[in-house]
């Protein structure tokens, strides 16, 4: 049995004793750190379409009026009187001995919605809470780091998370219960039985307390062990992750389906490096059911949060600025890999949603997210009935298209399915005769844009958030230089240059301090780790597809203020926050993967890149320190759990080449590159590095910044390229055949 499931065991026995659990505790256990997922699969509330309704008169405002977050403006009249997170509510709970009820969700969330109509609005669950609790309300996505401490303890003593996370802690913040969505009669019982409980027999919820504070720092030990991390190990990983793909549907085998785009990229990876078949066909599979099915939106363009079957037919209707940021590079790179230009369509797609409808075209910034309801009900705005269609386009091409799309359908065949929701029809791209069937659709798609337009949409929550804007900025500059579109260069400067005006604090002139998040052009929150290493890849991947120092400069300076503000001094590794946590269970560390990458392993890959770009082996051995840290882990929980560090391993394996070009000018963005940019451009190549130097050799700023520039020239006047690893170069040439030929050592692809 593991640490966390026998303090799972202990915790649950100790309630258990005082009748706190039996058929109360409900919590999530998706195993993807879903949001809500698994209380939504769990709920059987009949709510399945309950959001937040009309509100009555208006209330008189909690404390959180004045807040920023969109989330906590959602709930400032509910008769709860929520407190926001600071001293206010901390010193209110000490003064009364008061327990304090923390619920942390995010304002895109169903099922925080769910809970709001039947919970937080209910005017008798209100009076109870305010007589007997502290009641705190946090967003998630401006507060990582209190979601992250929280998360970890219910995680511990449930064996699963989601949100809205509904955690109760002793006034000195450790946590004694948690759950996720709990229904309202439910929810009542349980607060009298805790408000019994706290009151007779405290020193029970003490010692949960206590076990799980020590279950916490067993985990922080286990941080430090250290065990063999080789190419063996990336070769087992990938062998145990293809094992758990669905051989129908592509992902990994369950009930309900996340995208989880870090697992498809070792995948692709491993295949380019090796040529294996297998890696190849697991990720080519996901790619086209993801592609084919409700996930996505074949009308508007771009994925929503997950599927909640396993055939990606029905999705939870959330639309996420980071799902669609990564899913766009994951198409992205597949599209060059495998030639396939359905691929591509399906990131140009993706790219243009972000576009039209989750940019603010003032500041060029990416908002967060879009709602799973709209009018009340999840999912209206995106299903159709046949009469919808046919009326958008009439005639016998409404009903083909209807058809293609299939709406209306009573059944599928074992390959298609029908993808039927509340009485209407999901549209998805899976009928007969779809592959030829797509020229009706482009001619039809605006029109059916136009109609659906018309409906009450989703709710948009405008907030910006650091590290999710910079998935979005690497996408849009990964795109410029893969499709070799200037334009798309254009929007992921624009919206790093307002990361850089308005996220960065006013910090020491060799230092960058970043906000978590901005509202309405103001930030706030402090950053944590994710923020810090998404952004030094996003600039990472703008200086290559732009070849601007400046975005070199800061590549450096966000490694450097990540080393300052979150480096573990012994055992290696990074923390997740900057300083330690108000809360007692002290400052977290993430390994695994979830819906985005572990900001470790994303910050290693950026000190490997900018120490190939360098030619610098001090910052290559802090990241190979970085994967030591994690290697125990890695050994043990690395196939599905940690697959973004095993990318690292591979890509630190190599051979990785940083490509320096003499001459030719331009970038491979635009038409006036060299052909080696073309061959860069066409291979898309994720293990090379590639800076442009002109033709006499680098400047001297150029030579400070990128010191392996250093003797790189034009020969007899044409454009040169240097491949190179760490300064072992290659003889330079100036013919694209030879150079293809030695960017092709140690890869397939």
């Amino acid at each position: 049995m593991s640490k966390s499931h026998a303090v799972k065991g202990t915790i649950v026995a100790a309630l258990l004793v005082v009748g706190v659990v039996g058929g109360v505790i409900w919590w999530s256990g998706s195993g993807e750190s879903g949001d809500g997922g698994g209380a939504r699969a769990r709920a059987g509330t009949g709510t399945g379409t309950a959001a937040r309704g009309a509100k009555k008169a208006p209330r008189r405002a909690n404390h959180l009026l004045g807040q920023r977050s969109q989330y906590l403006r959602q709930h400032l009249y509910n008769p709860v009187d929520w407190y926001p997170w600071g001293e206010a509510a901390l010193a209110r709970a000490k003064m009364l001995g008061r327990p304090i009820f923390l619920s942390i969700g995010y304002a895109s969330c169903h099922w925080c919605h769910v809970m709001e109509r039947e919970v937080f609005e209910n005017e008798d669950v209100a009076r109870y809470l305010n007589a007997h609790f502290v009641s705190i309300k946090v967003d998630r996505e401006e507060r990582p780091d209190i979601d992250a401490v929280y998360m970890q303890a219910v995680q511990m003593m449930t064996g699963g998370g989601g949100w809205p996370l509904t955690a109760f802690l002793l006034p000195d913040l450790r946590p004694f219960y948690g759950a996720t969505y709990i229904p309202r009669e439910r929810f009542a019982k349980l607060l009298r039985r805790l408000v019994d409980l706290y009151a007779k027999r405290r020193q029970t919820l003490e010692g949960a307390a206590a076990r799980l504070y020590a279950a916490v720092s067993a985990e922080e030990k286990r941080a430090a062990a250290d065990a063999r991390v080789d190419a063996k190990l990336v070769e087992r990983s990938v062998r145990a992750l293809i094992a758990r793909v669905d051989p129908t549907w592509g992902g990994t085998r369950g009930r309900m389906k996340f995208p989880t785009p870090a697992r498809w990229s070792l995948l692709m990876h491993y295949y380019r490096k090796h040529g294996d078949k297998a890696a190849a066909q697991a990720v080519k599979l996901t790619l086209d059911k993801m592609a084919s099915g409700g996930i996505y939106d074949h009308i508007g363009g771009g994925f929503h949060r997950y599927a909640t079957d396993a055939r990606w037919l029905v999705p939870h209707f959330e639309k996420m600025l980071y799902d669609n940021a990564q899913l766009a590079l994951l198409y992205i790179e597949a599209a060059r890999v495998f030639g396939d230009a359905r691929y591509e369509r399906v990131a140009r797609e993706t790219l243009e949603f972000l576009l039209r409808r989750m940019r603010d075209e003032k500041s060029g910034a990416f908002y967060a997210s879009y709602d799973a309801d709209s009018g009340g009900h999840e999912g209206t705005f995106y299903v159709w009935t046949p009469a919808q269609i046919e009326a958008a386009v009439p005639g016998a091409d409404g009903r083909e298209l209807a058809k293609l799309l299939g709406i209306g359908a009573s059944k599928g065949s074992a390959s298609t399915a029908v993808a039927r929701f509340e009485g209407a029809w999901i549209p998805t791209w899976r009928a007969e005769g779809h592959v030829a069937g797509r020229a009706l659709l482009e001619r039809y798609r605006q029109r059916l844009q136009e109609v659906r337009a018309k409906r009450v949409w989703p709710g948009l929550d405008k907030k910006v958030v650091t590290s999710w804007n910079a998935l979005a900025i690497r996408a849009f500059a990964a795109a410029a230089r893969a499709f070799g579109e200037p334009r798309y260069l254009a929007v992921a400067r624009k919206a790093a240059d307002t990361l850089w005006s308005v996220h960065r604090g006013k910090a020491a002139a060799d230092d960058v301090e970043l906000a978590r998040a901005s509202n309405d052009g103001k930030a706030s929150g402090v950053a944590v780790l994710d923020d810090y290493a998404y952004l030094a890849e996003a600039y990472l991947e703008l200086f290559e597809s732009g070849q601007r120092l400046g975005d070199f400069r800061r590549v450096m300076a966000l490694i450097g203020a990540a080393e300052k503000r979150f480096v573990r001094a012994e055992g290696g590794g990074y923390y997740f926050t900057q300083r330690q946590s108000e809360s007692p269970l002290g400052r977290p560390m993430r390994f695994y993967d979830g819906v985005r990458p572990a900001a470790q392993a994303v910050l290693l890959r950026a000190q490997l890149r900018a120490a190939a770009m360098r030619g610098d082996e001090t910052l290559r051995a802090r990241a190979r320190r970085g994967l030591k840290a994690a290697s125990a882990r890695l050994a043990s929980d690395g196939a599905l759990e940690m697959p973004s560090w095993l990318d690292v391993l591979l890509l630190d394996g190599g051979p990785f080449y940083e490509v320096v070009i003499a001459g030719g000018g331009g970038s491979a963005s635009d038409g006036t590159c060299s052909a080696f940019d073309h061959e860069l451009r066409r291979r898309f190549a994720r293990y090379t590095a590639t800076i442009h130097v002109p033709a006499k050799g680098s400047s001297k700023a150029l030579l400070d910044a990128l010191p392996a520039t250093e003797n790189k020239i034009a020969l007899g006047g044409k454009p040169t390229a240097y491949v190179c690893r760490f300064g072992q170069c290659k003889a330079p040439t100036t013919d694209p055949k030879v150079f293809a030929r030695q960017l092709s050592q140690g890869w397939q692809r």
